[in-house]
């Protein structure tokens, strides 16, 4: 019923390159790009999942794979392939909210390039 999901996104010029390492290492592990019936189809446990970086989106300023907190709150709501509940987004938005500084500005923009983009 519930598979680990590696989520990986990658500029589009590196998006084949990246694919084609990847499927090397861990054959019948990789989908780069997929649709939902793909991944339900062929998405097994710690399957990765291979898609394009969308342009703009919030960047650390310190350590190279930190992710602002901007970046995964609009994530869960705009991608359809991580299948969660849903009922758990306020409390998890609100304890982030009450903890950490979320910059609303940084997040809406994000929000609607990545909104466009797909």
């Amino acid at each position: 019923m519930a598979h680990n999901k590696i989520f990986l996104e990658v500029e589009k010029d590196g998006g084949d390159f990246v694919f084609s390492t990847l499927t090397e290492k861990f054959p019948g592990k990789v989908l780069l790009k997929p649709k939902a019936q793909e991944i339900l189809r062929y998405g097994t446990d710690d399957v990765i999942i291979i898609n394009h970086l969308v342009t703009e989106a919030p960047k650390s300023d310190g350590e190279p794979y930190q992710v602002p907190l901007e970046k995964p709150i609009v994530d869960l709501f705009a991608n359809k392939h991580l299948m969660r509940s849903k009922g758990d987004y306020p409390s998890a938005i609100e304890l982030m909210s009450a903890t950490y500084r979320i910059d609303q500005d940084s997040m809406l923009r994000y929000a609607r390039r990545r909104i466009n983009y797909y």
